[in-house]
């Protein structure tokens, strides 16, 4: 059973997977960003990381397992005990390494250091993006020759004085024109401007003694869409039976769970009874720890 190929599977769809007695593989979003020493963009991600204190059964690997295989639910779990401690065998030896996921390496205290493999990336909606150059622009001045460059030389006779002399006639000529042509553009910009003044006074007067009458208009009224923000919810317990359900909320109650309750019915027909719920994942699986190392060890997280 090649099992880090359906955890790297498992990955794309949620965002924790654990391997029971082992730990647990987590995803977290990271929006695009600008490496500057690198000078690329590199698109939004889901990066890999490993707590090995999320040891209890959440079911998502064994019920997969169970799907794919055609076995049972229970033959999956011992599957993957079975390969939990093939693992652990192996990392007392030498480094293990999980092909698509990263490597394992015990450290002095007897704990999993995890190191995720190079260029993975769980997010399903960046799939093909790679990252891309960007090279900053940079704006400045052209530099200037410092002599300019010579097209055609006159020799110093009397041909060059007479050059300059047409030239001199020729620039004469050329003011006047111009003189006189902008002279005459002067005054048609002039008479247009005063053309337009009195076209602009005229609409002003006749939109002041205007009476627009538009009668009654509706009520405008805007529903926006209500969005509901996800909500993770700590499951103790799920039952065919409502009453059975309504019992176990009563019970945590007693015991000093005071947000314990029924959540509505799934798809398929189930009951689940809730310790509490939270806003963000974190908070989720922070508490979930805490409920798993005591009572509750089959404790996991729903998210809504």
């Amino acid at each position: 059973m090649q099992l880090t190929a359906h955890i790297h599977y498992l990955l794309y769809h949620h965002d924790c997977v654990t391997v029971p007695g082992f730990g647990a593989f987590l995803v977290e979003q990271k929006e695009a960003y600008y490496d500057a020493a690198k000078q690329r963009y590199f698109p939004p991600s889901k990066e890999l990381s490993f707590n090995e204190k999320l040891q209890s059964n959440d079911g998502i690997l064994a019920s997969h397992l169970s799907k794919s295989f055609q076995t049972s639910y229970e033959r999956a779990v011992l599957d993957v005990h079975q390969q939990m401690i093939a693992w652990k065998e192996k990392l007392e030896k030498e480094t293990l390494t999980m092909e698509s996921l990263g490597s394992f390496e015990l450290n002095r205290e007897k704990k999993l250091v995890f190191t995720p493999a190079k260029g993975l990336n769980f997010l399903a909606a960046s799939y093909a993006l790679h990252d891309i150059p960007a090279y900053p622009i940079v704006r400045g001045a052209s530099e200037i020759p410092t002599t300019p460059p010579v097209y055609f030389t006159l020799e110093k006779n009397k041909s060059r004085r007479r050059f300059v002399g047409y030239a001199a006639a020729v620039a004469g000529i050329v003011s006047l024109l111009a003189v006189g042509s902008n002279g005459y553009l002067d005054q048609q910009a002039d008479a247009q401007w005063q053309a337009e003044q009195s076209l602009r006074q005229s609409a002003r007067e006749q939109a002041s003694m205007s009476v627009y009458d538009l009668g009654e208009l509706p009520a405008l009224t805007i529903k926006l869409p209500k969005t509901k923000a996800p909500a993770f919810y700590i499951v103790a317990g799920s039952f065919r039976n409502e009453s059975n359900a309504q019992r176990l909320v009563s019970s945590l109650q007693r015991k000093g769970h005071t947000n314990a309750r029924k959540l509505d019915k799934t798809a398929k027909g189930f009951y689940q009874v809730s310790f509490a719920s939270f806003a963000t994942k974190r908070e989720a699986y922070n508490a979930k720890a805490k409920l798993t190392q005591g009572q509750y060890p089959g404790a996991w997280v729903l998210k809504k």
